[in-house]
């Protein structure tokens, strides 16, 4: 289904010096009726009514602040490469005047949905608001040079307890994050599964463990030590003794408005990290002939 040009909302990166004139350029030639947000306004707001879609201008970083957003309001998103990796933006900033409104039209087409997850912080305070999460929950050592200890249990079962630096639970968008660099697996971005991850654990389980999304996974800490929980990298909350984050399936889905195949992931997920934003499509296609 086409989407009104005009009911594009624009977020960028504030951080780069060419966000905001691309954001700029891309409002005008769409004629967005919603004014330009950056990644330093706050508290993102999307507006009454809605847009039809948000256009991130940045990289995963600028998409994952928009994610939960769109995500609570059914709005799909088309992200702007600007950064290193773009594992999650569709276009690069040198082609989005020429194929955003392409995108809009819904000439490319198909709605890319990816699962989401759920925290919630239990702590002496009481409960959280639930948090939803495109990439991953951390829950790792604080300010202190001293390793976390974190229980994990699943469904109410005692898995573990790590001794480590950090613990993630990440979704399968998420495993060529953090998870990646922690030597967790890397899943297919549609599967519901998700992934605990120890990083530089000192104990007797240091293997992630891949679980069905329908798992309820509680982090429980058991150190004196202060710890932190960061969500996507951006929402953080301390944590004490006894605090616990209980990760579940979120009810929302991140959706992604995308062209060409599905198995382009598998095409392009190498040469992404190899070589980070200097990869396209194209040019993921013409190494691989090369090496060929």
């Amino acid at each position: 289904m086409a989407i009104e040009s005009a009911n594009s909302l624009i977020l960028f990166n504030a951080a780069s010096s060419r966000a905001k004139p691309l954001a700029e350029s891309l409002a005008a030639a769409l004629g967005s009726r919603f004014p330009l947000q950056s990644t330093e306004d706050g508290e993102l707001g999307i507006g009454n009514p809605a847009p039809e879609v948000i256009i991130t201008v940045g990289g995963d970083g600028t998409l994952l602040r928009a994610a939960r957003l769109a995500a609570e309001a059914s709005v799909p998103l088309l992200g702007v490469n600007l950064g290193r990796l773009g594992f999650l933006t569709e276009i690069e900033a040198r082609n989005a005047l020429d194929l955003v409104p392409q995108y809009l039209s819904d000439a490319p087409g198909w709605v890319d949905e990816r699962q989401m997850l759920q925290a919630v912080v239990h702590s002496s305070a009481g409960a959280s608001a639930p948090i939803n999460i495109l990439n991953d929950v951390v829950v790792g050592r604080g300010a202190t040079p001293h390793m976390v200890r974190v229980a994990i249990q699943v469904n109410g079962a005692d898995l573990t307890a790590y001794q480590a630096d950090a613990v993630i639970v990440s979704t399968a968008t998420g495993s060529t994050a953090y998870n990646l660099s922690a030597g967790g697996p890397i899943l297919y971005p549609h599967s519901s599964d998700m992934v605990v991850t120890p990083v530089a654990t000192h104990g007797d389980l240091d293997a992630p463990v891949v679980l069905p999304v329908n798992c309820r996974v509680d982090l429980i800490i058991r150190s004196a030590t202060p710890a932190t929980m960061t969500a996507d990298g951006f929402v953080s909350a301390p944590l004490h003794t006894g605090d616990r984050v209980a990760v579940t399936q979120s009810p929302f889905k991140a959706r992604f408005l995308r062209a060409g195949s599905a198995d382009r992931f598998y095409e392009t997920l190498v040469y992404r990290l190899r070589r980070g934003a200097d990869q396209t499509a194209e040019i993921a296609r013409r190494m691989a002939a090369e090496e060929a």
